[in-house]
């Protein structure tokens, strides 16, 4: 009898467990990204067609604002701006390896690092805020010109990168709410 009652003890406990973390899972949320709805019950194409962009005030603040525009309304500007996207951002080079025949660099490292601020334009209060950081990496040559135009495209990759990041931030923060 004593074995009987320890089973059924065991039985109790495994079904009390199991309500329990039923009823504690039932409350949580779990929605895809680009689910029909945000929480606002508008489309997450329509809540990101909403974010006016600041105007930029250095060359990879532009690409990193034009990948952004052409990210949220494919290339037009917001026709009811709800939000205001603030972008900071500040780039450095680093050499990373060095000939030993001439002392030049022979690769560089771009690192890009962008501080955004969204804005509800309602109230002016803030929505959210956050940073993202990328770095690209480029050879060098003996040909000044090369080495512009490798620097350009790596800036421009880490841009791409970055304007990445922060549509999907943003695109979380619309499909949470918070």
């Amino acid at each position: 009898m004593l074995l009987s009652d320890n089973h059924n003890k065991t039985k109790i406990l495994t079904l009390a467990l199991f309500v329990g973390l039923g009823l504690g899972l039932s409350a949580c949320q779990v929605r895809p990204l680009y689910s029909s709805n945000t929480t606002t019950g508008q489309t997450l194409a329509t809540e990101l067609s909403a974010v006016e962009i600041a105007p930029a005030d250095n060359r990879i603040e532009q690409e990193i604002r034009n990948n952004l525009i052409f990210s949220f309304t494919g290339g037009g500007s917001p026709e009811a701006p709800a939000y205001k996207l603030v972008l900071d951002t500040k780039s450095t080079s680093d050499d990373l390896t060095i000939e030993s025949g001439t002392g030049l660099a022979k690769t560089t490292r771009v690192s890009m690092t962008a501080t955004y601020t969204l804005i509800k334009l309602s109230d002016k209060s803030l929505a959210t805020k956050g940073s993202s950081y990328f770095t690209a990496e480029f050879a060098r040559s003996t040909q000044r010109f090369a080495n512009d135009r490798a620097k350009l495209d790596a800036e421009n990759r880490a841009a791409e990168q970055i304007a990445n990041d922060i549509q999907l931030r943003l695109s979380a923060f619309f499909a949470a709410g918070t």
